[in-house]
């Protein structure tokens, strides 16, 4: 569950979609700036066109394996919160082409 401390305008609201595979892509445009922090879900299969694969979130060396560069994993239906206010830096990586990300931070 999520913990909400402070509002903000729904105006500051940002979203959208990346398609991830086996080369790491950054999350979001390098354009967006948040303050409240970056929440990622990776469709699942009660979705419309779910997920095949894993996704692997992390910095820009991020690999699709658990080896010391590998990521956190983001299953298909899987959610991750991370409080940060430059999503620029974080990137994600699957061993399989079109993997859909959704992203949504303020």
């Amino acid at each position: 569950m999520f913990e909400v401390k402070e509002t903000s305008p729904a105006r500051d609201l940002k979203y959208g979609h990346t398609v991830i595979g086996p080369t790491a892509a950054p999350v979001t445009p390098n354009s967006v700036e948040l303050v409240r922090g970056l929440l990622l879900r990776a469709p699942g299969p009660n979705d419309p066109t779910p997920n095949t694969d894993v996704i692997y979130i992390g910095l820009s060396q991020v690999t699709a394996d658990t080896s010391a560069t590998g990521g956190m994993p983001l299953l298909p239906g899987g959610v991750l919160e991370l409080p940060v206010d430059d999503p620029s830096l974080i990137f994600a990586v699957s061993q399989s082409p079109n993997q859909d990300l959704a992203w949504m931070g303020m």
